[in-house]
């Protein structure tokens, strides 16, 4: 896919060395949840037919909305698919198996350039400080420089996978310089443990499991390397057909995030909970990026092309788009509500 591909290294190799993973991919994520629980379903006044499906990441908006109370009351069916990451979120949204799905810009430029027929309907912003290049505790590798000859591993197309070219560019290196190994979040961990990898390129929640457990420090985090914004996108059908449940939904991810940036330690309590890790890595993970709701506007889309395009430059995507034509700006969000978010964050 790429016009300058750098080594790899075969998954089978890769996972040999790294003992048993979980394949993260479509069709078992869509046949076995990640939480292996049943989707919330929210039936007050559900009307026949009204269903929402929607593509969630590590239980992110979902344990949002439950701690918030805003899954109280809604007057449709609202079902969770969960999945380890933002790909296969998105890939679920391209075979329409879902109606919407949370996933990052990254991960949107190049789903979107190969033809997603989705649009941006909602957007938020956090710290690209919770994007990190980690290496393990005890390794001999302090700065970016001596990656030179080692094995990275991230998700293709990811917001890692940019974390890792851009890190080498401002340090004098290119990815011809290291051997980059795509293995989705699971596969990665195994490989970075057991020490098949030098370095794995991931964000928050993985970030913040190895730093609290002392299995892994931050060798470099996206502060002034890169954006990180996330979007919920819904497709095409579903914008025709489910407006008004997209338009609530939107809605309440919204308020369900500023209340999170005001009452972390009890959002944190139910999303560690339901993604199995402790209160101390879930606290950690929040604050490391803390998301806060903004308008689909004009400096949204900017940044998305300024992703696209980086993405264009390196070969990672073979199609150009222009962002402002996958961007739906007609689910907006209260004035108020945005004016909260901006004092909240």
């Amino acid at each position: 896919m790429t016009t300058h591909r750098p080594p790899t290294l075969s998954r089978r190799r890769l996972l040999s060395g790294a003992g048993k993973a979980a394949a993260g991919l479509l069709a078992p994520a869509l046949a076995a949840p990640l939480l292996s629980r049943p989707a919330f379903a929210a039936t007050s006044a559900t009307a026949a037919g009204d269903i929402l499906k929607v593509g969630d990441q590590r239980s992110t908006i979902r344990s949002l909305l439950e701690a918030s109370g805003q899954l109280k009351d809604i007057p449709y069916t609202l079902e969770f698919a969960d999945f380890p990451a933002a790909a296969p979120v998105l890939e679920a949204l391209n075979a329409g198996a879902i109606d919407a799905g949370f996933a990052g810009d990254a991960a949107h430029a190049f789903a979107l350039s190969n033809g997603l027929p989705a649009r941006i309907i909602s957007a938020a912003r956090s710290d690209p400080g919770c994007i990190g290049l980690l290496v393990r505790k005890d390794s001999p590798i302090r700065t970016v420089a001596d990656l030179k000859g080692r094995t990275i591993t991230a998700v293709r197309g990811s917001i890692g996978h940019y974390l890792v070219v851009a890190a080498l560019k401002v340090n004098g290196l290119s990815v011809n310089d290291v051997t980059l190994a795509f293995l989705q979040p699971t596969e990665a961990k195994s490989a970075f443990s057991s020490g098949t990898v030098d370095a794995w390129a991931i964000w928050t929640l993985y970030v913040a499991q190895e730093v609290v457990a002392g299995t892994g420090r931050v060798l470099v985090d996206g502060r002034g390397l890169l954006n990180n914004n996330a979007f919920i996108s819904a497709t095409d059908v579903a914008i025709a057909q489910k407006r008004a449940l997209l338009q609530d939904y939107v809605a309440r991810v919204a308020a369900a995030r500023i209340w999170a940036l005001g009452n972390v330690e009890q959002y944190a309590r139910i999303w560690g909970d339901l993604v199995k890790v402790t209160p101390e890595i879930a606290v950690a993970a929040f604050n490391l990026e803390r998301f806060r709701p903004v308008a689909v506007d004009d400096g949204i889309v900017a940044d998305l092309q300024t992703t696209a395009d980086f993405y264009t430059g390196i070969g990672v995507i073979q199609k150009p788009f222009t962002a402002a034509a996958h961007a739906d700006r007609s689910f907006a969000l209260d004035a108020g509500l945005l004016a909260q978010s901006a004092r909240a964050g």
